[in-house]
């Protein structure tokens, strides 16, 4: 019996000491991504009428983009 007290109150210790880690290393955390965040910009309305440069903005000189839309879970319809 003794035996199984001295076993549980290790397992409690050693769990108390993994949350406090845990628990410390959250916080830590936190505190360092706040102090990384940058502040959003406004969102900017470009009017309809504006050239397509400033519309689209700068060419980064790609040769084609590839567009990702559907579901992503797949399907078994035919196309078409």
């Amino acid at each position: 019996m003794q035996k199984l007290n001295t076993i549980t109150r290790i397992k409690l210790s050693v769990v108390a000491f993994l949350m406090v880690v845990s628990l410390v290393g959250l916080r830590a955390g936190q505190t360092a991504a706040a102090g990384q965040e940058q502040p959003r910009r406004p969102l900017e309305f470009v009017p309809v009428s504006a050239p397509l440069e400033v519309r689209a903005g700068t060419d980064d000189g790609a040769d084609f983009a590839i567009q990702f839309v559907g579901s992503t879970h797949g399907s078994l319809e035919p196309c078409g």
